[in-house]
């Protein structure tokens, strides 16, 4: 799965938040591509992977941090 722009406007809905662009930005360029790795392997988060990375971002901005 990658992260899509209305993916994350729902994630803010459902969780009552509202993040400002440049961070929904850097979100969507971390997680809104497929990834590759040393070995120059393709492969996609799980649309579990995303939303705890989503949960600490989000959390760790709202904490002060990023």
């Amino acid at each position: 799965m990658t992260l899509t722009k209305k993916d994350l406007e729902q994630y803010q809905k459902n969780m009552q938040i509202s993040i400002p662009d440049n961070l929904v930005n850097k979100l969507l360029e971390q997680y809104g591509q497929p990834v590759t790795d040393d070995a120059g392997h393709v492969f996609e988060y799980a649309e579990q992977d995303i939303h705890e990375q989503l949960r600490k971002d989000i959390q760790n901005y709202l904490e002060g941090g990023l």
